[in-house]
């Protein structure tokens, strides 16, 4: 049988991304025109605590929806994640 001997800096390598947790960024989402725009970073129109003034923006992570522009902001407040506890005592 023939053997197959990875390196060590190899093995390591897919140690580490079995191992690693799933990242899972916002994902902003816009029409420009006839196209959609997909990015990790807002864009500059874009605000959380207000109404926007541009394109309807969608904000996501995985598959739920944490922002909504099209929406009333009484509805975008329930979309939002509960806030999280600090860690200050």
């Amino acid at each position: 049988m023939l053997e197959m001997k990875l390196p060590p800096l190899a093995l390591l390598s897919c140690v580490v991304l079995t191992l690693a947790p799933p990242t899972r960024a916002q994902m902003y989402s816009w029409r420009e025109g006839a196209s959609l725009k997909v990015s990790n970073l807002p864009p500059s129109w874009y605000r959380v605590d207000r109404p926007v003034r541009g394109p309807r923006v969608v904000v996501t992570q995985g598959e739920r929806v944490l922002d909504d522009t099209g929406l009333a902001m009484d509805e975008r407040l329930r979309l939002r994640p509960p806030p999280r506890p600090s860690a200050r005592n």
